[in-house]
């Protein structure tokens, strides 16, 4: 711990998977190309965020992935097992992601959806080129 926050490392325990890569990694693989991200903590979990906004973050039990998402219905409506909110989230336009059953190709379009919501319109035309 330094200054009061965890570092990423002392999170690898929350979560496993298959082929030694944690959940978290996978998360972080897909949204490594994406201009202005970098990682903070937040809720004392670690969390993505684009200039100042939270974009993503992994929820407390090291296996639901927190995603902004317009389309929250139609996500749920597709696999209530994977994707759902809970009446924390109820108000806002945030999706719960089931890291363990999700799937690569829905993790990065949530991702990257959620990216695009929060990030400038400057981060934007940079990554349109």
């Amino acid at each position: 711990m330094i200054n009061g926050f965890f570092l990423f490392s002392e999170y690898d325990y929350f979560h496993t998977m298959n082929n030694n890569a944690t959940l978290w990694e996978r998360v972080s693989r897909i949204v490594s190309g994406l201009p202005g991200v970098h990682e903070k903590i937040v809720h004392s979990t670690p969390a993505f965020y684009t200039e100042k906004k939270i974009f993503t973050r992994l929820k407390e039990d090291g296996e639901t992935l927190v995603v902004y998402n317009d389309d929250r219905d139609e996500w749920i409506a597709s696999d209530p097992d994977t994707f759902f909110f809970t009446d924390h989230y109820k108000n806002y336009p945030m999706l719960l992601v089931d890291l363990k059953t999700v799937s690569k190709q829905q993790l990065e379009k949530l991702l990257l959806t959620s990216w695009k919501i929060r990030c400038s319109k400057k981060l934007l035309k940079e990554f349109k080129g």
